[in-house]
């Protein structure tokens, strides 16, 4: 499996990332890049897109998600609880715990409310795709609309507990970790154990 980044506009740059397996499945998390990046990656790796993933529902996760709709033609999961808070139409739900495969690509589901009502992190091989749940040094801000604050330390503490290995961490936004890093040195997570 191969797994690509891309990032959106200025002034979020929010992270997206595509993943391709050997037989031409692929499955992008976050739809922040241009529709054309994607689509020379999908051509490079003769690959189709089988999946959109959202980690949660702010605006510039799903930048171009429209486009990615009209040009993909591939289904769109989010939590019910974001979909609904946003709303996002026409999208399939996402529940804690759930696991999904497209070909090759086996993807867990963590439920991270606490940034947002929903929000999700998704576990691929060494990956933690974290959204805007951890990242690398600190967290998601809890002061918008949705968020708050406790139910995110709360997402925090689970998420250490279920990833028990040395994943890299593949934030919505600024630079990558890994998990030992962050429970060593991120504020938020070194008291957790």
């Amino acid at each position: 499996m191969k797994t690509y980044h891309l990032t959106g506009k200025a002034p979020y740059f929010t992270n997206c990332y595509v993943m391709t397996d050997n037989d031409g499945n692929a499955v992008m998390v976050e739809a922040s890049a241009d529709v054309n990046k994607v689509q020379d990656i999908l051509d490079n790796d003769r690959a189709q897109l089988k999946a959109i993933l959202l980690t949660h529902g702010h605006a510039d996760h799903r930048e171009t998600l429209e486009q990615c709709r009209e040009k993909f033609g591939c289904p769109v999961y989010i939590s019910s609880a974001d979909g609904e808070f946003f709303d996002i139409g026409g999208t399939l739900p996402l529940s804690d715990g759930e696991k999904l495969t497209f070909g090759q690509i086996d993807i867990q589901v963590i439920a991270t409310p606490g940034h947002t009502p929903g929000g999700c992190c998704f576990v691929c091989e060494d990956m933690l795709f974290s959204g805007d749940t951890l990242f690398a040094g600190t967290v998601g801000r809890t002061d918008l609309a949705g968020g708050d604050f406790d139910t995110l330390m709360q997402s925090l503490e689970k998420l250490a507990g279920a990833v028990k290995e040395n994943l890299k961490v593949l934030p919505g936004h600024n630079h990558f970790s890994t998990m030992d890093l962050e429970k060593e040195h991120n504020p938020y997570l070194k008291n957790i154990r």
